[in-house]
């Protein structure tokens, strides 16, 4: 057997610290073995905390190693299956799990990014694994740890992420030079995001506090104080008073870290993130469900995914029937791609693409004309207007055959508040209503269907429909609502088409009605 380059550096390091007597670091890259046991306690008490446990579970521990979480777990369920590409690993983990007596545990040599025929199980781990594989392979591997995932099991991952949004890798060389250990440090949202097809994120946060003075340089500098031997033996007196007051720490930091107070804090631009994921069960599509989401987007590949299973999670999390309607108005980028991925991932999301680009108000047309939901509502593809507002209205949808929002505040360039400004005064001059800074809106679709302006592809449909509603003496009642930023990319504001466009169906509107 072939072993990569990775798992080679892993095996002769591990024999390196057999030799030495050194079983507490097996399956790391360090060699300070308080500081290693003192990460340990943390993580298992992390793990404890964020993972409910059943006698009846069966788990699966992805390069598992030498068995440290698997271990720990297995007293309290009924099967933990170890898989691990080094021998070393898990040949270690084999000889502990014997001297304890945990006849249940069952250690595999093989691939861990791969089937395993003794799946689906209920837990699946993966402890620092994916930081090895490249963005190739991570954006693969979610279909490949869905399958070892049942239904609405957990899936649990630490990683190593960047606090600063800015990706990093820890190369480290072999005897011969070559590089023989690759750990890639991705951002915070990568995971939840190379996940998000399979798996809803439930939580994530750091494995521990990082509160060390910033005297000491860093916490890597912290950690490697700890091999001195006055010191070593200290944190291991110190360990369970550490790991009690750990989360009170985490809350301190968060507050510190935000605060003018951050300068007494180590540094930490790395930490390590305990993230757990549920496995989204399909849902068939309702034929009139009671809520339609249209989301229109143009030019929106980097912002889309994460937005619209946001939308997912939280609209399923708050018990609504839905579909999500998505609208690709002529986009010149990968949008309609990402658009196919999500409509074959969720049976609950459509796709109306439009031929070419219409503007907002084609684009919100077709998805208008495409809802099947008793009540539609609608939300640009750049995430500014977050599911908490579509919660919002919905439990409000009573109320009047349409809901418009009105921004509280919006920290928009000053060049956006000219813009809406100057909109609005031109409104206010050719209809006679005032036109507030608003945003999305939610509406009965059989009001759509009578009072909708179905031929209008401009910029003012939402304003038209609104006239067209009040004309006919129907309700309107107004929700302010928070604007949030961008979730990635920039605004199409400023594109002259969008402009002359914008201007042209203003114009264009009739007098005060």
């Amino acid at each position: 057997m072939t072993l990569p380059r990775d798992v080679q550096y892993f095996e002769s390091d591990t024999r390196r610290k057999r030799d030495a007597g050194q079983t507490d670091t097996l399956g790391t890259v360090t060699d300070e073995t308080s500081a290693v046991r003192l990460r340990d306690a943390l993580e298992r008490a992390h793990l404890d905390r964020a993972l409910t446990l059943r006698p009846t579970d069966r788990v699966l521990d992805l390069g598992g190693g030498a068995g440290r979480i698997a271990l720990h777990i297995a007293p309290r369920v009924a099967e933990v299956v170890l898989v691990d590409a080094s021998p070393a690993l898990v040949e270690a983990a084999r000889e502990a799990a014997a001297a304890r007596g945990l006849t249940h545990v069952k250690c595999r040599v093989g691939e861990v990014m791969g089937p395993h025929p003794e799946g689906p199980f209920d837990v699946v781990i993966v402890f620092a694994v994916l930081m090895y594989l490249d963005d190739a392979a991570l954006a693969t591997v979610a279909g490949q740890l869905a399958a070892c995932v049942k239904p609405g099991g957990t899936l649990i991952v630490k990683e190593p992420v960047t606090t600063d949004g800015v990706p990093r890798e820890d190369v480290r060389r072999d005897a011969d030079g070559e590089i023989g250990y690759l750990g890639r440090f991705r951002t915070r949202s990568a995971y939840t995001q190379a996940l998000a097809s399979h798996f809803a994120a439930v939580y994530q946060a750091p494995t521990c506090a990082h509160l060390v003075p910033s005297l000491l340089g860093s916490t890597n500098d912290a950690a490697a104080r700890a091999s001195l031997p006055m010191v070593s033996a200290a944190v291991d007196v110190l360990t369970p008073l550490i790991v009690r007051a750990d989360p009170q720490l985490q809350r301190l930091e968060s507050s510190l870290r935000d605060g003018p107070l951050a300068f007494v804090l180590a540094p930490a631009p790395v930490v390590q993130d305990l993230m757990v994921f549920h496995r989204r069960v399909p849902r068939p599509a309702s034929p009139e469900p009671e809520l339609t989401v249209v989301v229109i987007a143009f030019n929106e590949e980097v912002c889309l995914t994460p937005v619209v299973w946001e939308m997912v999670d939280a609209l399923d999390t708050a018990g609504i029937d839905f579909e999500l309607v998505l609208v690709d108005d002529g986009s010149r980028d990968a949008t309609p791609a990402r658009m196919a991925e999500l409509a074959a991932a969720e049976p609950r999301i459509r796709l109306s693409p439009n031929p070419r680009n219409l503007g907002i108000g084609g684009a919100l047309r077709n998805g208008f004309d495409a809802a099947r939901g008793r009540f539609v509502t609608w939300v640009p593809g750049d995430g500014q207007i977050g599911p908490e507002t579509i919660r919002t209205l919905f439990e409000r949808r009573h109320e009047a055959p349409m809901l418009t929002t009105v921004y509280r505040s919006r920290a928009d360039a000053w060049y956006r508040h000219a813009i809406s400004q100057t909109l609005n005064t031109i409104i206010r001059l050719r209809t006679g209503h005032v036109a507030k800074s608003g945003g999305n809106y939610l509406f009965r679709r059989d009001a759509w269907m009578a009072h909708g302006p179905r031929d209008d592809d401009s910029m003012m449909i939402s304003t038209a429909f609104r006239a067209r509603l009040r004309a006919a003496e129907q309700p309107i009642v107004e929700v302010e609502i928070d604007a949030r930023a961008r979730v990635a990319g920039h605004s199409k504001v400023l594109n002259p088409q969008t402009i002359l466009r914008t201007l042209q169906a203003t114009l264009g509107m009739g007098g005060p009605r």
